[in-house]
């Protein structure tokens, strides 16, 4: 790497003094170290190690490298005829030995090698470090990309069993955008059995693809069983369902699939004046109840008022006459 390419790889100018270099490796060091951002940080770990590196072993005085402490000069005071102070001597004593102590501390600090050798031996364990953190990180690429494919393979199969190995095989984290067209791909075609549905609903429960999910999923909507469309239900109003996720199960053959969907209705519901006119002519008390709470503010068409004067006198649930009542005197419907 040349010496520009690290200064630019570390984002600095050229002009960077070495203070500025070590500043700016520790704080992308501390960013893309793999032990904080993983195995997608490797690369750009090895890349800013490189450049430090670089920038070390090329430092000069123009990139700030410390110059060497010098002595006072004791022959020009003599050549001068002036003695040297007392004073002096003793704080050029006082230095040297400071030095000295300094000296003995990096070379025990180093090992006992001697400081060139010390620094060499630095160098070469960095770069083995970069090395080995990017042959790493390509080997886990290449083990993700095998796993993302082996899973895209077995989700072209219509079998469950093999469906459901390929979801178990997927976490949260392995999840990209190749097997998410895959998997909507798949549930576009085959309607998941309840295994299936509860184990993908738990795969992709934070992933920014999840709507599109759903939406493949609620193709099937009419045909799951009632406790695979309950339990779906029960997912989508933990998510914060929207009404495009809860209108397809009000078509479901089941009472009681309709009366959780209505139950965990978001928003308004006199909105859907097709569904409206078809679920007040059920005579279901576990659909009517929930539909007509839902009702009960909200502005009504004045057609539905024989209907609901219908319920108020004739339903055999005192509930449903109860609400609809209500309903008939708060908007005079009569």
């Amino acid at each position: 790497m040349m010496r520009d390419a690290g200064f630019e790889t570390l984002g600095l100018p050229s002009d960077a003094t070495w203070d500025d270099v070590k500043r700016a490796f520790r704080r992308l060091a501390r960013t893309y170290h793999p032990d904080i951002a993983g195995p997608s940080g490797a690369r750009k770990f090895a890349e800013i190690t490189e450049a430090y590196m670089t920038l070390k072993e090329t430092a000069s005085p123009g990139l700030g490298k410390i110059p060497t402490h010098r002595a006072p000069n004791v022959n020009a005071d003599r050549k001068t005829g002036k003695r040297e102070s007392i004073f002096k001597r003793f704080w050029r004593r006082f230095f040297s030995r400071k030095r000295k102590h300094k000296a003995k501390e990096e070379h025990s600090k180093s090992g006992g090698f001697p400081p060139a050798a010390a620094h060499l031996i630095g160098g070469v364990i960095t770069r083995a470090e970069s090395e080995m953190y990017g042959v790493l990180s390509r080997r886990e690429e290449f083990a993700s990309r095998v796993k993302s494919d082996a899973i895209i393979r077995r989700l072209k199969s219509r079998r469950p069993a093999v469906t459901l190995l390929a979801l178990r095989r997927l976490s949260k984290l392995d999840v990209n955008d190749d097997i998410a067209a895959a998997v909507m791909e798949h549930f576009r075609r085959n309607m998941p059995c309840g295994e299936v549905l509860e184990v993908i609903l738990d795969v992709f429960s934070n992933s920014p693809r999840r709507d599109d999910i759903v939406r493949a999923l609620l193709l099937h909507a009419q045909k799951f069983p009632e406790q695979e469309a309950v339990m779906f239900m029960g997912r989508l109003k933990r998510w914060g369902a929207k009404p495009e996720f809860m209108k397809p199960f009000l078509s479901h053959k089941s009472s009681a699939v309709i009366a959780g969907a209505l139950s965990g209705w978001p928003g308004s519901f006199s909105g859907e004046k097709s569904e409206l006119a078809v679920l007040l002519n059920r005579d279901d008390e576990a659909i009517l109840i929930p539909l007509l709470r839902l009702l009960k503010k909200e502005p009504l068409p004045r057609r539905l008022g024989g209907r609901l004067m219908s319920l108020m006198k004739e339903h055999p649930s005192a509930a449903v006459r109860v609400w609809a009542s209500a309903i008939v005197r708060d908007q005079k419907l009569s």
